[in-house]
């Protein structure tokens, strides 16, 4: 009866380690996830808000292209703004701040976190 009542309590305490695992691993799939979107919104900006050596990339159209990858981080759950654009040289820098909700369920864990970042794109 003692060895089932102690196979029993080990066998609950292996369950809560595993439940805390695996919301270590969601929470940290999330930041990973943030990280690359990061990197995706930079690479993105870089590409496609720039002018080309032959054309200049009107503002509205710029604007316009800046909106379309909000909403595309949008549909991910994540939130994109944008902030100052400042220009040096050949390139204009603009800040961007990304918003994403992290939550852990077995720690009743919940918070928003901000990842602010500095991309830039040519300009003629």
């Amino acid at each position: 009866m003692k060895g089932i009542i102690e196979t029993s309590v080990y066998l609950v305490i292996f369950a809560l380690v595993c439940f805390f695992s695996i919301d270590f691993i969601r929470i940290n799939q999330r930041v990973s996830d943030a990280g690359e979107i990061s990197q995706y919104i930079e690479n993105y900006i870089e590409a496609y808000c720039g002018d080309i050596p032959d054309s200049e990339l009107s503002e509205e159209a710029r604007d316009k292209k800046l909106y379309v990858l909000a909403r595309s981080v949008q549909k991910g759950g994540m939130r994109l703004t944008y902030g100052d654009v400042s220009r040096a040289g050949d390139y204009e820098y603009i800040e961007y701040t990304l918003e994403y909700p992290l939550s852990a369920a077995m720690f009743g864990y919940s918070s928003q976190h901000t990842y602010k970042g500095l991309a830039r794109y040519f300009v003629s």
